[in-house]
């Protein structure tokens, strides 16, 4: 199997796209993600948005992210290398049980680039196969796990669409993303992955009571079947009621 080589890079210009990509999610989630990513690291950013979370000034919006950038290059510069180096120790161990549960399917074309951001949410960019990591975090152990569940999205999304076409439709993204979140943190939180990674992967408040259904199930197994896994999430998620 031939695995992405994943490169490390910084970007002023991404994190503005990312925060248009939280802006937009405002339509689903009520402004939580902007809340979570940028107003609690950021507080005096609010000032900048008005009614409905539109932007006042755009230019001074990307004049912030430049200055950050500017003032933390050689900070952000470091943190990248020393992410890099922390990824190689875990990414062959990582990769290989990928494998295992996906059954040796090809990873999808696309850039694996992760970049490093200011903000307080690490998106992942499924059209590029680009993904984002905190160029500051409390824990350094907790960066591959980052890297992980991104990386653990492209590959799902691909399997998925793959498998249940019918989803692959704008209107059932914010369905799909239920799905795809719920089996990261089940696969993440497996005896086996933290065998590797020794961290879980944080969750969504919301999905705490299915993933807590099925992992009772799920971790007694000696092998995990994707596709009964899919397609118990799928019905707890339409249980649920989450959309």
């Amino acid at each position: 199997m031939s695995y992405p080589y994943i490169t490390f890079q910084k970007s002023a210009q991404k994190d503005l796209e990312t925060l248009h990509s939280f802006i937009k999610d405002t339509k689903y989630d009520n402004g939580r993600n902007l809340e979570w990513a940028v107003f609690k690291k950021y507080p005096s950013l609010k000032a900048q948005f008005g009614d409905n979370f539109k932007i006042k000034n755009e230019e001074e919006l990307r004049a912030f992210i430049n200055e950050v950038y500017n003032d933390k290059d050689k900070e952000m510069d470091k943190a990248l290398r020393q992410y890099e180096k922390n990824w190689k120790k875990v990414e062959l161990n990582y990769f290989l049980l990928v494998e295992e549960i996906f059954e040796r399917r090809k990873w999808p074309k696309g850039k694996y680039i992760a970049f490093g951001t200011i903000w307080g949410m690490y998106p992942r960019f499924l059209e590029d196969k680009t993904s984002q990591i905190p160029f500051w975090h409390n824990d350094l152990n907790y960066i591959p796990v980052v890297i992980s569940h991104e990386l653990l999205h492209f590959m799902f999304y691909d399997y998925f669409y793959e498998r249940y076409p019918q989803y692959d439709q704008p209107e059932k993204n914010f369905f799909v993303w239920h799905i795809s979140e719920i089996f990261n943190t089940l696969i993440q939180n497996s005896p086996t992955w933290l065998d590797c990674f020794k961290i879980k992967s944080l969750g969504y408040p919301e999905h705490e009571k299915i993933v807590e259904n099925i992992g009772k199930k799920l971790y007694t197994q000696d092998k995990i079947n994707i596709d009964l896994l899919t397609d118990e999430i799928i019905k707890e998620v339409f249980e649920e009621k989450l959309v």
